[in-house]
């Protein structure tokens, strides 16, 4: 019978009135109600308005009992159930359950505080308090933990997890639909705010690696399904953008650089798979944290980049009118600090950063002064004038010193970059103009660094210039005995010469230099050179303008082809599927046909193979034979059977001449070694019974000897035994009755405190017990008029039933009349075929054995005539009795009666024999009357059946067909019959 179903609304109430209980078990009650709903099978066609309540009350529930598995289970079921009809009220349904999940972690992190502020400033222990397990536990696995961090991680842990899971399900149900894509974007963003307040760095990694960045993956995959995530949506796009800057945002919080450095991957691949720009705030916010990433990350190997991305977010920053005034000076420092040495490229941070080629130190300082030396700081301008403009090594240091301690906190983590270029920088000065230079000298020119951050010392100078070298800054080497650096100069620097001719060009032009114009002339000539520069400048103005307009109009007009271009494409692909789905379902049809007369045919003759398989023993594999049918059947068997019976004769042909061959050899043989064997066997036995009561004697005398001295060993040492024993069980004995008084005492105390628990614990139960009582008569007076109510309705139902009984059963019995009449009319011709397969079976055996009779001769086997004297001839009753005798098969074995016993017994037998000269040597003493001679009609008898005189054996003729044997009951020499 199926289960009664119940409407939701009244589900909810009953829920609602068993939660006004306020009991455990009346919550578990509520919630299996609520559970029922969802396992409904008419739960997709409720209605919204019912099915809302209904999932905030079972969501509630959820939350209460930490049950999210069945939140997932129900969200995604009501889900599926209105996602066509109403959007909406899943936003509502996924924003109540984080708020509820929200609310639940607020209400224990309060809850934590207030047991916080009550634990006592001095925690008294009391050691004679039981241990609970849950107590014991904890401290076990967990050292030196407070109460403080206990009640955390018994309030706040467990809330924590169930927020966690609340995030990642609403997640997970709001993926890869884009009218779901809005509540996705929202609950990331509060995931992430969770992970940036708890400090939750491995929720937040699992949040963007298997959730997020899994979810952009899956959209871009399945693009094409129904209310898939278009990327090409310009909003669509900006919303993922915004999640995007948000978790390189929390990841630069979190110090996570790893995480942070992918998520910039991932907006670079959004900004570059959008077909509209962003918007230069956006990529402002990007740039600036690529700053933080390139100087957490890299250190010296991405210095260029960080400056690289300074000057990129400058440039997006003042377009969007938010840069500030020290990112000038920021630009400026961070290119002066790169090294001077080759940087090795990196084509993926190239690619992360927007450019077309990998950034020089060169390229950075020029394009920072020319567009940024007027509004930086005068420190910073004049740090610029020394190192790239005007460096001279005497005076550089004495200069900078005292520029670089009055920088702003902003600029100080480039100092340590700086001092790197500068002693490079001096380094290079110096190396243009000595070859050798004392560690002393170098020391003295950086000697006004000592009271600022950039003091040098000696080793600290010596380490500087082994990684300038090894870095191919410059080329020298330093000799610590003579304390010198000597610079090497490479084969293909350019001459000396030319260089020389520069300078005494300069020095002449600075002795004795070319006439200047008047200050009138040359304030005229800068005038009209600016003016011509701003007639330029607005016409490349014009220009960028004009382009730009053009790009935006050929940039519609392609969304416009391409548009057009994918609805003809879809337009296309339609008609191609309908008419592929047509031809597939025409296909199906006919090769369902075509299966169902191959499998009519198949069954037939299966189900004859089987008939005669069981009448007639076919053991072909029927399964792997193909195009079966009846006449190929009975062909099989008849082969088959033809084949056995074959086989069988050859084998039995074969054993049978082989086991004669082998017997006979074998008794051949041993017949002389018989008596030998016997008395060897008597001498090595008793010699094997002697030897082994000489070793048991010896054995025994041994085991006795070290038992007495053992004996007298242990009795030396038994008074001192019995001393210590004494003393050991008097100590006991004092120590028992003390630990008995002591338990005495504590089974009281503990019997008192058992005697108060159960009195208080007879009274809850008892109070229990009529409150149940109570509630149990409530219910089953409700269940008294529920059960009337049913009452009407089975007996409704009961007479619907019968009649549709009655209808099937007439419609059973009819059928059981065709399938009796067709089972009659199977055994007749099941009985008729087994009366057929009998019938050929007894001609096939009769046939088989006349074959043998006419292949054995006379049909009769013969026992071999006695060869000794006194043997008399065989009555003409035994002759015709032993004619009218059945053949009896060669390699039947033969029973003796009165015969038995082991050899010895047939040898001493045979010796009496032989003594007594009463029998042939051949005959046993107890064989029977000679076999008669041989019929008339054997031309072979007289041959088969002759005994010689020589050694009176009987020798069987050659062959097996028309050979006599002996009868039953007849032996050879040894005593067993062939």
């Amino acid at each position: 019978m199926p289960p009664i179903y119940v409407k939701p609304e009244n589900a909810l109430k009953r829920s609602e009135e068993l939660l006004a209980l306020g009991t455990p078990q009346s919550q578990q009650q509520a919630f299996e109600n609520l559970v029922e709903v969802f396992q409904s099978k008419k739960f997709k066609h409720t209605p919204v308005a019912i099915l809302e309540p209904i999932v905030f009350k079972f969501l509630d529930l959820c939350v209460e009992m930490n049950r999210k598995a069945h939140a997932r289970q129900a969200l995604l079921q009501y889900k599926n159930a209105v996602q066509t009809t109403s959007v909406a009220s899943i936003e509502k349904v996924l924003n109540y359950f984080i708020a509820q999940a929200e609310s639940r972690l607020t209400a224990a992190t309060e809850q934590a505080k207030a047991e916080v502020a009550a634990l006592p400033e001095n925690p008294v222990v009391d050691d004679e308090l039981p241990l609970q397990p849950t107590a014991l536990l904890l401290d076990t696995f967990v050292d030196s933990v407070g109460d403080r961090e206990r009640i955390e991680r018994r309030l706040i842990a467990p809330a924590q997890k169930f927020c966690w899971d609340a995030y990642d399900i609403s997640l997970d149900i709001a993926k890869s639909n884009d009218r779901l894509e809005v509540i996705y974007q929202s609950v990331a963003h509060r995931a992430f705010e969770f992970c940036k307040v708890h400090q939750r760095k491995s929720d937040f990694r699992r949040l963007c690696e298997q959730r997020l960045r899994k979810d952009l993956t899956n959209a871009a995959k399945y693009g094409h399904q129904q209310h898939a995530i278009n990327l090409s949506d310009p909003e669509t796009l900006g919303r993922f953008l915004d999640t995007r800057f948000l978790q390189l945002e929390t990841a630069v919080e979190l110090e996570l650089w790893q995480e942070a450095f992918r998520s910039v991957e991932d907006v670079h691949g959004l900004v570059a798979s959008g077909k509209k720009v962003a918007k230069p705030a956006m990529m402002a916010n990007y740039y600036e944290k690529l700053t933080q990433i390139f100087k957490a990350e890299g250190g010296k190997q991405t210095a260029v980049f960080h400056a690289a991305a300074w000057t990129r977010y400058f440039q997006y920053a003042e377009r969007a009118g938010i840069s500030n005034e020290k990112a000038p000076g920021s630009v400026l420092l961070s290119a002066l600090a790169v090294p001077l040495g080759e940087v090795e490229t990196k084509q993926r941070l190239i690619a992360l950063l927007n450019l077309p080629k990998m950034p020089t130190r060169e390229s950075l300082v020029k394009d920072a002064a020319s567009k940024h030396a007027k509004r930086v700081p005068a420190d910073i301008r004049q740090i610029y004038q020394i190192l790239e403009v005007d460096f001279q090594p005497t005076t550089a240091c004495k200069n900078l010193a005292p520029l670089i301690t009055s920088l702003a906190p902003e600029y100080q983590p480039y100092l340590p970059a700086l001092r790197e270029v500068v002693l490079s920088r001096l380094v290079q000065e110096l190396a243009q103009v000595y070859d050798t230079v004392t560690l002393s000298h170098i020391l003295n020119l950086v000697k006004p660094f000592d009271n600022t951050p950039w003091a040098t010392e000696k080793s600290s100078l010596e380490k500087f210039l082994m990684t300038a070298c090894r870095r191919g800054d410059i080329n020298a080497s330093v000799d610590h005995v003579a304390q010198t650096i000597t610079f090497v100069t490479s084969n293909a620097q350019p001459n000396r010469l030319s260089d020389l001719a520069i300078v005494l060009y300069n020095t002449i032009q600075y002795l004795n230099p070319a006439p200047v114009t008047s200050r009138a002339d040359a304030f005229a000539a800068a005038l009209a050179q600016a003016e011509e520069e701003r007639k330029q400048i607005a016409h490349r103005r014009q220009i960028v303008n004009k382009r730009r307009e053009l790009m935006e109009e050929a940039n519609l007009r392609k969304q416009r082809e391409e548009s057009t271009a994918l609805a003809e494409r879809l337009k296309i692909k339609a008609a191609e599927d309908e008419r592929k789905a047509k031809e597939a379902a025409k296909q199906a049809e006919v090769d369902r046909l075509r299966k169902q007369m191959d499998d009519a045919r198949r069954a037939e003759a299966e189900q004859l193979a089987k008939q005669l398989a069981d009448k007639g023993a076919l053991k072909v594999d029927i399964k792997n034979i193909e195009d079966l049918d009846s006449s190929k059947l009975v062909a099989l068997q008849v082969e088959q059977l033809a084949k056995e019976k074959r086989e069988h004769a050859e084998r039995l042909r074969i054993v049978g001449k082989r086991v004669d061959h082998l017997e006979r050899a074998m008794r051949k043989e041993e017949r002389p070694l018989l008596a030998d064997d016997y008395e060897k066997q008597k001498v090595e036995d008793k010699a094997a019974h002697e030897r082994l009561n000489v070793e048991a004697k010896l054995l025994a005398i041994q085991q006795q000897k070290a038992a007495v001295d053992l004996k007298a060993r242990l009795g030396r040492m038994l008074p001192d035994y019995i001393t210590a024993r004494d003393n050991v069980e008097s100590q006991r004995e004092a120590e028992f009755k003390i630990a008995r008084e002591r338990a005495r005492a504590k089974v009281d105390e503990e019997k008192k405190k058992l005697r108060d628990r159960l009195v208080e614990r007879k009274r809850a139960e008892k109070a229990q017990r009529e409150k149940e009582q109570r509630e149990i008569e409530e219910r089953e007076r409700r269940e008294a008029e529920e059960a009337e109510a049913r009452a009407a309705e089975e007996a409704a139902r009961a007479e619907e039933e019968a009649r549709v009984a009655a209808k099937i059963e007439a419609r059973n019995a009819e059928a059981a009349e065709r399938a009796a009449a067709a089972k009659a009319a199977r055994e007749a011709q099941r009985a008729k075929d087994l009366e057929d397969a009998r019938a050929r079976i007894a001609r096939e055996e009769e046939a088989e054995r006349r074959r043998a009779e006419r292949a054995s001769g006379a049909g009769t086997y013969r026992r071999p005539g006695a060869g000794g004297p006194g043997a008399s001839a065989p009555s003409p009753a035994a002759d015709s009795g032993a004619s009218a005798t059945a053949p009896t098969p060669a390699f039947a074995p033969t029973k003796v009666p009165g015969g038995g016993g082991g050899w010895r017994e047939r040898a001493a037998a045979k010796a009496a024999a032989e003594a007594n000269g009463t029998a042939s040597p051949t005959a046993t003493p107890s064989s029977p009357a000679p076999a008669p001679a041989p019929a008339a009609g054997n031309a072979d008898g007289e041959n088969a059946n002759a005994t010689p005189a020589s050694g009176g054996k009987w020798v069987p003729r050659r062959g097996r067909g028309g050979g006599a044997l002996p009868p039953s009951g007849g032996r050879t020499a040894s005593g067993r019959g062939w």
